[in-house]
């Protein structure tokens, strides 16, 4: 049995010890060690009178409080512990019950309710117990609490009786002289005292109970001030009573004293006071009584109740003789081992054994026993029905006053669900919990394993970093039931196509590492195309046939790592490499991949100080008109100026920024920036001019966009029509329906879109029609060879007139020859960027290009 279980089963009987006398008190004291019991905020103990539930004693924060009040049973859930007769446990109870006051008065969060009921089945208390934090109230618990309920049944049973008791008295007379020999016979002490005499008569019998000395003078006030002191109020009470005429003079009473060597006794007190009536009133004038030690007797039912309370827990109890003869089973150890008490008894304990354990694990078991009178450890036993289950057993050998053995006494559980638990919790840690593949924790076992073999033999082996390509386009559109389903099945691929001593981990999502112990490169890259075969082969989900490809990366030891953080960094890298480079493939780590990676790390924690430091610039380029030379716009551009990096290319640290998630902030500020100087140079009498901007894949796919430029333009005091969102066509294309309904929602807000790199994707005819556009951005590629290169002059004159064909306008980027701008005038370009006008400039460089009255 666990500490913990025994001390509970400690504070029970304490419980069980003191659960006697008055009521009221009972109630208190019930409540009270409840509370402590189960550590809750409020213990409320509650008769039923009628439709109402009056608090008959209430433990509160530490604090016992008695008649505290009542309420109504309906509408609380007390009520449906009356109704089902059996404990009832509710979890954010004030939200269930809302009409229940004393749950929101105490914002109760959790609520247990058991009853107590009379000897005809009927509720006749409710004790409920609150708190304001939810509370696991265990099985164990429970058997607690329907034991005090049936305590607590009794004691209301007997509360009644008693009020009773006070209207109708039985009549009883005793024969004095009979009474006094039989208390010479029993060692009864005897007591008479007569009213209007303060002393007392004491037997020699009665005082050695009470431990006066023989000529003391006893009083009323010595006889009280020897009561114990939770007894005082309830033994004084009684004989007020038993003094009162309109009684019988009966007192019948047990209780606690202090002896005078402060010790605790018990005694037993039965009296009869005499009454004399001088006409129509009556007046006690003489008591006599009995009182006979009962200490003993007391102790005796102590240890029964604690008996029979343990023996009905929910743990097997079996008690056999010195011979090991089964005398005694309790109701749990027939549900447990299946079967009855009929045929247990007289059986030998040996009617359970399994079979998994030899003589010789008995035989140290028998050992200890005799050694040490206690034996304590798992075991294996059999069902009657045959199925072999796991026990904690205890077995204590029970000794007399000689020391010898004439009993054992076996407490055991079922620890099948347990064992299930720890099994359960063991492949959670260790495997993962969709997949069935091992986890990071058994890859870290298995690389150092196979690093040690690696190192001594001066061996190789691979590390694999293995990524979906676009999965997340499987769990989106179909679902996450259909992706965990692809998952499954993508893992029994990855293992049939390893070796036994490979490792597949899965890291989580579609992310796995691979570890191929003895693996060289040349090996790497025949296992690497092998899973990519595997891999790309149709899974069959339900009513899909779907495709799959990855990416792979590969860091081999000792080149690229000799630790599992160092080859997971480098094959993560050749993974986002493979990536890169078009995915569906492998590459193995370099270095000039670690350098990147370092100088991709120094630029992402740069930037994330940039805007903070001042070090972000928004640089504008002229935009000119075709027809007439004049700037009718400017495209803002991003530029970062490093203390210590120097000049840092947008080519470089725009894709860091997407891939950090740093682009949403600077993007805005960009935008802000562009917004705010266009306003500027309106109120400046420059105008009307178009600010473009470019938007990254990251912002445009932000939920917030729209809502996000509106914002920003009205803050400004920008009107939306001189403001210009370039969109590259690879993003506009990535996902074609979701870009139509966002440049929908800009252009309903008056913002005009364009088309950024036209002619380096793969746009759709039919989609680009439905693009919202005002403008396509022919790419510098293209204009720069249109002087000498007929392929490009073909391409340039053909996004003209598909513009033109379309409504559209077109400009051209990076026109730095008059020849270039005199064929893009010729085609019927209608405007134009580039170095032949201006480069980039900062905004101060562009105010004077406006007030020169630039032309081209």
């Amino acid at each position: 049995m666990k500490d913990a279980q025994i001390s509970r089963l400690k504070k029970l009987f304490e419980l069980s010890l003191t659960l006697s006398g008055d009521p009221m008190e009972i109630f208190q004291h019930a409540a009270k060690l409840i509370g402590e019991l189960l550590e809750v905020k409020l213990v409320c103990l509650s008769e039923i009178q009628g439709e109402r539930l009056n608090f008959l004693a209430v433990y509160m924060d530490g604090e016992i409080y008695e008649n505290a009040g009542a309420c109504l049973l309906a509408s609380t859930p007390c009520a449906t512990v009356e109704e089902t007769k059996d404990i009832r446990i509710y979890d954010q109870v004030k939200e269930l019950f809302p009409e229940a006051a004393f749950l929101q008065d105490h914002n109760a969060v959790a609520y247990c309710g058991f009853p107590s009921l009379d000897n005809h089945g009927k509720v006749v208390a409710i004790t409920c117990l609150l708190d304001d934090k939810p509370h696991d109230f265990s099985n164990e618990d429970q058997e607690v609490l329907r034991i005090i309920g049936q305590r607590i049944g009794m004691e209301i049973e007997r509360k009644r009786n008693l009020e009773e008791k006070e209207r109708v008295s039985e009549v009883l007379r005793l024969n004095e002289d009979r009474l006094y020999q039989a208390t010479l016979v029993s060692g009864t002490g005897v007591f008479e005292q007569t009213y209007g005499n303060d002393s007392i008569y004491c037997s020699p019998e009665l005082r050695t109970h009470f431990g006066w000395d023989a000529d003391e003078l006893v009083t009323t006030q010595t006889f009280t001030d020897s009561i114990y002191p939770d007894d005082r109020k309830r033994v004084i009470e009684a004989i007020r009573q038993a003094q009162n005429s309109s009684g019988n003079g009966l007192l019948d009473i047990d209780y606690r004293i202090f002896r005078r060597n402060g010790e605790v006794g018990w005694l037993a007190t039965r009296s009869q006071t005499f009454f004399e009536t001088d006409g129509e009133v009556s007046r006690a004038v003489r008591t006599v009584g009995a009182v006979r030690d009962i200490t003993k007797k007391k102790l005796a039912e102590q240890e029964q109740r604690i008996f029979a309370t343990a023996f009905q827990t929910q743990e097997g109890i079996i008690v056999t003789d010195a011979n090991q003869i089964i005398v005694r089973v309790n109701q749990a150890f027939t549900i447990i081992t299946g079967y009855s008490t009929e045929e247990a008894i007289g059986n030998k304990p040996s009617m359970l054994k399994s079979g998994r354990h030899d003589s010789f694990f008995y035989h140290a078991m028998h050992k200890t026993l005799h050694s040490e009178g206690y034996w304590q450890g798992e075991i294996m036993d059999r069902h009657k029905d045959g199925r072999i289950y796991p026990k904690w057993l205890t077995i204590t050998a029970v000794k007399d006053s000689d020391d010898k053995t004439t009993h054992y006494v076996g407490n055991f559980s079922d620890i099948t669900e347990r064992k299930l638990a720890e099994e359960h919790i063991h492949y959670l840690a260790n495997f993962d919990w969709l997949t069935g593949l091992p986890n990071r924790t058994q890859l870290n076992d298995h690389l150092k394993y196979a690093l040690s073999l690696a190192k001594r033999s001066n061996g190789h082996l691979a590390l694999m970093f293995l990524d979906l390509d676009h999965f997340k386009d499987i769990n989106d559109s179909l679902g996450h039931s259909i992706g965990d389903a692809l998952l499954i099945k993508l893992a029994k691929r990855l293992r049939a196509a390893l070796r036994e001593e490979d490792t597949v981990t899965r890291l989580g999502g579609d992310e796995f590492i691979l570890l191929l112990p003895g693996v060289d490169a040349i090996g790497a890259a025949h296992v690497a195309q092998k899973l990519l075969d595997a891999i790309a082969e149709s899974y069959r989900i339900e009513h899909y046939d779907l495709i799959l490809t990855a990416s792979i990366g590969i860091a081999l030891y000792p080149e690229d790592g000799e630790d599992l953080e160092a080859l997971s960094k480098s094959a993560d890298t050749a993974m986002y490499r493979a990536k890169q480079e078009g995915r569906q493939c492998y590459r193995f780590f370099t270095q000039e991949m670690q350098a990147r990676s370092a100088r991709n790390l120094q630029l992402v924690n740069a930037l994330r100080h940039a805007l903070d430091r001042s070090q972000l610039q928004v640089h504008y380029q002229p935009q000119i008109s075709m027809r007439d030379g004049a700037i009718i716009g400017a495209e803002a551009l991003l530029r970062w100026q490093h203390p210590e990096l120097g000049m840092v290319s947008p080519a470089e640290f725009i894709p860091v920024a997407e891939g950090s998630g740093l682009i949403l902030p600077i993007g805005e500020w960009v935008l802000r920036s562009a917004v705010r100087q266009a306003k500027a140079w309106m109120n400046e009498g420059f105008g009307p001019l178009i600010m473009a901007v470019n938007l990254s894949a990251v912002q445009f796919r932000h939920p917030d966009l729209p809502e996000l430029v509106t914002r920003i333009l009205d803050e400004e005091g920008l009107p939306p029509e001189h403001l210009e969102l370039e969109l590259t066509e690879g993003v506009a294309m990535h996902n074609p329906q979701s870009a139509i309904a966002v440049m929908n929602n800009l252009q309903e807000r008056g913002v005009r879109m364009s088309i950024d790199d036209f002619g380096t994707g793969y746009s759709s005819l039919s989609y680009l029609k439905k693009f919202k556009v005002h403008k396509l951005k022919i790419d510098q590629s293209f204009v720069r060879d249109i002087s000498t290169d007929p392929e490009d002059k073909a391409i340039v004159s053909a996004i003209i007139n598909l513009a033109k064909s379309l409504g559209l306008k077109t400009i051209a980027e990076g026109v730095e020859t008059e020849g270039q701008q005199a064929f893009l005038r010729e085609q019927g370009c209608d405007e134009m960027q580039g170095y032949l006008f201006s480069k980039p400039v900062s905004a101060e460089q562009f105010d004077a290009l406006l007030k020169q009255g630039f032309a081209a």
